[in-house]
């Protein structure tokens, strides 16, 4: 279990994260990367952690739009979700500044897990989708796949890859018909789906946040 409850606060060309660094090595090294949602920031994801093994090296990004005090976005909320190619611009700034943390403390990782959020569930979704490549895993909590993106998806491969989805019945911000649409998107691209639901509404179960264990171990 992931004992880690101070994550050490740094600082990454301009984005503060938080860090926990494993307290057990694998190999390859397991890496997870945290995306809040909508008026977050890098400190709220952690207690999703608890369950994780201690082989996990994990970065908490604060994304980089300010919308109050302690509340962050990765974009501004509009009447249409942002195009893929804005969301994989944020993902190219993101990963360039943990390649470099990684290097600087000799962790070698070729992919990432991703767990996110809301709004940093849709993130991961894009990352993955764009660099199944560098995905391994990824946990998504009550977020779903944007229609606006649309034709950018067709073509996307996502054999093999694991994905854990958990949503509320009760969502009212992101219905759960959105999560169905996204598992089915996600099955009939090559993905495995794990589909965890519960009657809550915008957050995550304790069912489905005892899923995350077996998940990612």
């Amino acid at each position: 279990m992931n004992k880690n409850h101070s994550p050490e606060l740094i600082n990454l060309e301009g984005w503060p994260f938080r860090v926990s660094k494993a307290s057990q090595r694998s190999t390859p090294s397991k890496v997870l990367i945290l995306l809040h949602g909508h008026l977050g920031n890098e400190n709220v994801m952690w207690i999703f952690t608890k369950p994780l093994p201690d082989d996990y090296t994990i970065l908490s990004p604060r994304a980089p739009q300010k919308m109050g005090p302690d509340q962050f976005s990765w974009h501004k909320i509009g009447l249409r979700w942002p195009d893929l190619n804005e969301y994989q611009d944020l993902f190219n700034q993101l990963l360039k500044r943990i390649e470099v943390w990684l290097e600087e403390n000799e962790i070698q990782a070729k992919q990432f897990d991703l767990m996110g959020f809301s709004q940093g569930a849709v993130m991961a979704y894009a990352m993955a989708i764009s660099h199944p490549e560098i995905i391994r895993r990824v946990a998504v909590i009550a977020g779903f796949i944007p229609n606006t993106w649309g034709e950018q998806i067709e073509d996307s491969n996502l054999k093999g890859k694991q994905f854990f989805i958990a949503h509320g019945t009760k969502d009212d911000i992101i219905p759960i018909r959105k999560a169905y649409r996204a598992q089915k998107w996600l099955e009939n691209h090559g993905a495995q789906v794990n589909f965890c639901e519960a009657e809550i509404g915008h957050k995550l179960s304790a069912g489905c946040f005892n899923g995350l264990e077996d998940f990612f171990t």
